[in-house]
């Protein structure tokens, strides 16, 4: 029943995987090419994208709906209806953008002294944050046409624009880092951005603007507006806020255990991140089929596409974690030159691979979820799982328990647990029953 399913699941998984992981691939080129060239900055790029990755994730929640409606319109025979998604997705990501920028420029430096960061490094920090601030409307930007694209089965432009920006990205580091260090850093992340942009939109004026999406036509009456955009992408928003800030709260807290730390922690995350985009790439794949699937009323198919990217990520990521573990000192030695950090690195690699399972099957189960319109559930998950559970969990291991990084990773593997067993369980429940809540 599922096998006609799962040749497009893997065509459309592959480029967003692999797209996904550029993304993640700036952050990872960004801290290593750090670590290397100047590894005492290396807390203050942690430290800067730790406001930043808030204002950026919830940013980016709020474009899920591009990816949701456009999707949905396909398989309501309206393909039109897919380009009114994504310019009205646009808008929304320019004004989020601007807004995430200069919240950021005037108050990452006093978020980080109230949370305890001692005030030269939290003024370190800032800087780095308002610099990389300016980055997020570019990044906006590309996630809407990305998101567009991958709802109409064309991925492919994303992925490859993704990595010639990595490209990019490096040239800039190399260039600024030995001098100008984390600041450095961050303007290589502002120039590559402007590159993604300019590159995916021309390719999608030049290569779409003329085809059936929509992308340069007046929207018809029942084409997506703003409001059934941010009915999907509120509840995304919020999830994923809650998600990104209370990782943040967990660098605040390695910031506050040190600087040894908060470097340990940022690479063993870092790690975690990047595992993490394949299981972002299989949860793209299957928010996409379940939409479309919700189009054509096809509720069996839905609830199969569903349980098959769940199914198929658990594959990669037990795939993942075997890697991890048998490179574990490799994999500290790329990150960073400091032996005692490789080692510390190294030794929560066998707890980090035990935690790419739940942490990446709950993004799957979630974007299952909100495929057939069950947005608010998944929210109500994440914060329980981590923002009420993670947090202090962490705070009473790493730091009153004296576990230090090794007790911010258990705070994480548990509350990723408890995340994916209750969306799982919901997904079963929906399945069962054979409803699919829809958006009002």
């Amino acid at each position: 029943m599922s096998a006609p399913l799962l040749p497009r699941l893997l065509r459309l998984a592959g480029p967003v995987a692999v797209a996904r992981l550029g993304i993640m691939g700036m952050g990872v080129a960004d801290t290593i090419i750090v670590g290397q060239l100047a590894p005492k900055e290396l807390a203050h790029l942690a430290l800067g994208w730790a406001p930043t990755g808030v204002f950026l994730v919830g940013a980016i929640g709020l474009l899920v709906g591009v990816q949701v409606l456009a999707a949905r319109a396909v398989g309501e025979g309206k393909p039109q209806n897919a380009g009114a998604a994504l310019r009205r997705g646009l808008v929304i990501g320019w004004i989020a953008g601007a807004l995430s920028a200069l919240l950021i420029a005037v108050g990452a430096t006093p978020a980080l002294i109230a949370m305890g960061i001692e005030p030269g490094l939290a003024a370190s920090a800032g800087k780095v944050a308002a610099v990389l601030g300016l980055s997020i409307p570019l990044h906006l930007t590309f996630v809407a046409g990305s998101f567009f694209l991958e709802a109409i089965s064309r991925p492919n432009a994303g992925a490859v624009v993704m990595w010639i920006g990595n490209a990019v990205n490096i040239a800039l580091n190399l260039a600024l880092v030995s001098e100008w260090g984390a600041i450095g850093s961050a303007w290589s992340t502002v120039g590559a951005r402007v590159f993604l942009v300019v590159a995916l939109l021309g390719w999608i004026w030049h290569s779409l603007r003329k085809a059936e999406y929509g992308v340069m036509q007046k929207p018809d009456a029942d084409a997506p507006g703003y409001g059934a955009l941010l009915g999907v992408g509120a509840a995304a928003a919020v999830s994923q806020v809650a998600e990104a800030g209370a990782f943040s709260g967990m660098t605040v807290i390695a910031g506050r255990i040190g600087e040894q730390a908060v470097a340990t922690y940022q690479i063993t995350l870092n790690l975690l991140a990047v595992v993490f985009m394949l299981s972002l790439g299989l949860a793209a794949a299957t928010q996409v089929l379940v939409s479309e699937s919700i189009g054509a009323n096809d509720r069996p198919k839905a609830a199969r596409a569903g349980w098959l990217g769940m199914g198929v990520n658990m594959l990669v990521l037990m795939a993942a974690g075997l890697l991890a573990l048998v490179f574990a000192t490799p994999i500290g030695r790329a990150y960073s030159a400091d032996p005692a950090l490789v080692a510390a690195v190294a030794a929560l690699m066998p707890i980090a691979a035990l935690t790419m399972l739940p942490d990446g099957g709950q993004v799957v189960a979630a974007a299952a979820l909100r495929g057939r319109g069950d947005n608010w559930f998944p929210t109500a998950s994440h914060v329980l799982a981590y923002v009420i559970v993670m947090p202090p969990l962490a705070f009473f291991l790493g730091e009153t328990h004296g576990r230090g990084v090794y007790g911010l990773m258990e705070a994480i593997l548990l509350a990723s647990l408890l995340s994916v067993g209750v969306l799982t369980a919901r997904h079963a429940f929906l399945t069962r029953r054979g409803s699919i809540p829809l958006p009002a």
